[in-house]
């Protein structure tokens, strides 16, 4: 390995959480309810969880196969060593791309709620800068940072959703299904990337202490993601109806600042600032840290914190001439990048572990339980 740290089955579930949610609960929701309507909460749970969950078998053996290496680390030991590097360049080019989106994402979101006269190029150099010192720190800061993140972050959403409830309007969710269930699976794709985040487990199975935890791990993050996402989607379009939520920008920033109780408590948006940049700078720091030791095997270097700053910087740079208006990073995100997530997150890895088995390569995956 490339990076020596070393976390529990706690701190995996927390990383694996926070990868997935810290984006989503501001951008899912609205596509989720122009796409499936009322029924949006029931597309964002069932097929993605599905998913997840195969891809998580996927992973986990393949993963037991070569229980102390990163996957891009042995992927030339299974198809050979040219493929193997080339396969390991394409996994950091995936990383960075989506580091690229994120930075954007986030610089973006602070932009308009916060700062304003901000250039968005400082913001997001100020972004990748921080999430580029946690990966040079390694993994094992990184999940300890987040640690500190994880309590504020489900605090305030718990809040935030507990205190919009009392606004809940169930005729907003009322028929289920009235148009069938073409709706909902066209929702639920647009979620299967995100979910698919469990492919990290690949990444991050090495570093994992208790191994032997890992299954239960996924099982345990799944739900509580799955959870999150349900009520997180039936709340906003309770309160908020699935045309509102449809045509907003940002859905769960609309509904905190919906939250007024005896004009005493209110302005509770301020809650999703804190934890939506608290969230992007730990995601960040695992995609530059997966794709720093993706460049460093493909490239065959024994340092992967040599790559970060590139990498850093052509995050950047990419958020900006790729994503150059929020109509071109949402087509990119909602039609481009689930074809391609579903190859790298569950194709490639699916095909990689039927040549190892194949091949006999790797220990035997009972071995690493």
């Amino acid at each position: 390995m490339l990076d020596n740290g070393r976390i529990s089955s706690v701190q995996l579930l927390l990383l694996l959480f926070m990868i997935e949610v810290s984006t989503t609960i501001l951008y899912l929701p609205a596509r989720v309810a122009e796409l499936a309507g009322r029924d949006g909460w029931l597309a964002v749970s069932i097929l993605p969880m599905l998913y997840a969950l195969l891809i998580s078998g996927v992973a986990l053996s393949l993963a037991r196969r070569f229980p102390s290496r990163v996957f891009t680390d042995y992927l030339p030991d299974i198809v050979g060593r040219i493929p193997g590097k080339l396969l390991s360049a394409v996994y950091a080019a995936f990383f960075i791309q989506v580091a690229a989106t994120v930075v954007n994402q986030g610089a973006g979101f602070m932009h308009i709620t916060s700062y304003p006269r901000t250039p968005v190029v400082v913001l997001e150099t100020v972004l990748a800068g921080v999430a580029a010192y946690g990966a040079y720190l390694g993994i094992e800061c990184i999940a300890r940072q987040n640690e500190l993140v994880w309590p504020v972050w489900v605090g305030s959403f718990l809040l935030i959703i507990l205190l919009a409830s009392r606004d809940l309007n169930l005729s907003n969710l009322k028929p289920v299904l009235e148009n069938g269930l073409l709706p909902v699976i066209r929702g639920s794709i647009v979620v299967l990337p995100w979910r698919g985040y469990v492919f990290f487990l690949l990444l991050l199975f090495p570093y994992l202490n208790q191994k032997q935890e890992a299954s239960q791990t996924a099982i345990l993050y799944l739900g509580l993601v799955t959870l999150e996402a349900l009520c997180a989607t039936f709340v906003i379009v309770g309160v908020l109806g699935c045309l509102v939520t449809a045509h907003a920008v940002y859905p769960f920033f609309v509904l905190s600042q919906y939250i007024s109780i005896g004009n005493v408590l209110e302005r509770l948006d301020i809650l999703v600032i804190i934890i939506w940049v608290a969230g992007v700078i730990v995601k960040l720091a695992v995609f530059f840290h997966s794709a720093g030791i993706a460049a460093a095997s493909a490239l065959g270097l024994k340092n992967y914190r040599t790559t970060l700053m590139p990498i850093a910087i052509t995050a950047v740079v990419l958020s900006k001439v790729l994503y150059p208006t929020y109509l071109r990073l949402d087509n990119f995100l909602f039609t481009t990048f689930p074809a391609t997530a579903s190859v790298m997150e569950l194709a490639v890895p699916a095909l990689i572990l039927l040549v190892a088995v194949i091949g006999k390569k790797g220990g035997s995956p009972a071995a690493a339980r």
